[in-house]
């Protein structure tokens, strides 16, 4: 019992571990990991008033270089990562870092490169969103400070039907510092190209690079020597495109996952049935061999050797038992539902009926043959 019980376990393991490799497979298709949205743990923040809030000298602040990265979602949704190279142009130290955004936002989250930052978030019914960071240390005249903002803004995609189907993004921004270098950087979503022609311009205004990088399209622009207020306006039309080289519909998906799906289920039969081949039939012919005498063993083998059908006349050949022996063995192997008997001339023929003893002692006589080969 306890190896029956063993055998079993093993083989509901092998057919377990297909199926959960596929269901992985699925979930990971379905829904990826975003290692950097679980390494992100936001810093608890509150609502502050404004009068909470110390005005900032702006006009003392420099941004030596901001690079917003904006990724469009397939729910056309934007994900914004906004990084700062801050210096201070005065002698009295910056504490915190305000940031305004014109615009409805959500999941907001600050950090530098060694972790989360404290920030404070209120909705101010004129300028909008105003966001104060604490930037951890006292920034002293001339040094440099790095840290990044990141937000996610809806509903700002616009889809046109007619004439030609196409997506559209206006994207504008104020600048609340100087700006020696501002630089924004447009990922589209995959299946995405920029529509043909000049007429809608497919972007504006004209970007330093359009390149392809990991099946996305990426658009670059940059502008240098930016003043306090200064405006920028950039868009972009686009479309999807389903039919690019090596690319697959994602309308397929269930399609994928039902054929997934089978796949393991006929990988788990495959497994099962190499299993029940390799261990368990060699187990089977075991068992079934220690059901019989040696005498019943020697006139079943003798059997096989003629494919399952032999005469009474020819299996006492092959023993060497004498006629009266052979029939008697004959008679408890035919109570057996072994074999059974049929009137064949002068003799008897002999038909192995039970599957689990047609291949018994073939093995015997194969090994005995490559013997003789072999010598």
């Amino acid at each position: 019992m306890y190896q029956f019980q063993r055998k079993y376990t093993k083989l509901f393991i092998l057919v377990l571990i297909p199926i959960i490799l596929t269901s992985m497979i699925i979930a990971y298709q379905i829904d990826p990991i975003d290692n950097s949205k679980q390494q992100r743990i936001p810093a608890p923040n509150r609502l502050f008033t404004t009068n909470e809030l110390s005005p900032n000298a702006i006009e003392n602040e420099t941004l030596l270089v901001h690079t917003m990265e904006i990724d469009i979602q397939n729910d056309e949704s934007l994900k914004i990562i906004s990084t700062f190279v801050l210096t201070n142009d005065d002698t009295e130290p910056i504490k915190y870092f305000c940031l305004e955004i014109n615009k409805t936002i959500s999941s907001v989250f600050c950090y530098n490169p060694i972790g989360s930052l404290p920030f404070t978030w209120i909705v101010d019914p004129i300028i909008g969103n105003k966001i104060n960071i604490s930037i951890g240390y006292p920034l002293l005249q001339g040094e440099i400070y790095v840290f990044s903002v990141s937000y996610e803004i809806e509903d700002i995609i616009y889809h046109v039907d007619q004439p030609e189907e196409y997506f559209g993004l206006e994207f504008d921004t104020r600048h609340i510092r100087k700006t020696n270098l501002f630089r924004l950087i447009l990922n589209l979503p995959h299946y995405s190209i920029l529509l043909e022609g000049s007429i809608p311009v497919p972007v504006f205004p004209t970007p330093v690079s359009i390149s392809s990088e990991d099946n996305f399209l990426r658009i670059t622009w940059e502008a240098s020597n930016l003043n306090i207020d200064d405006t920028d306006v950039f868009l972009v039309r686009y479309k999807i495109d389903f039919t690019s080289e090596g690319e697959t519909n994602p309308n397929l998906l269930p399609l994928y996952i039902v054929l997934a799906f089978i796949g393991g289920i006929a990988l788990s039969v495959l497994i099962f049935f190499l299993f029940y081949r390799l261990k368990l039939k060699p187990v089977e012919s075991g068992l079934v061999s220690s059901l019989l005498s040696n005498t019943e063993h020697e006139v079943i083998k003798a059997i096989n050797d003629d494919s399952g059908v032999s005469t009474q006349r020819r299996i006492c050949d092959k023993t060497g038992y004498s006629k009266s022996k052979v029939s008697q063995i004959l008679s408890k192997l035919e109570e057996k539902d072994v074999l059974k008997r049929e009137r064949w001339g002068r003799t008897n023929k002999v038909t192995i009926t039970n599957p689990s003893f047609k291949t018994l002692g073939q093995n015997e006589t194969l090994n005995k043959q490559q013997e003789k080969t072999t010598k």
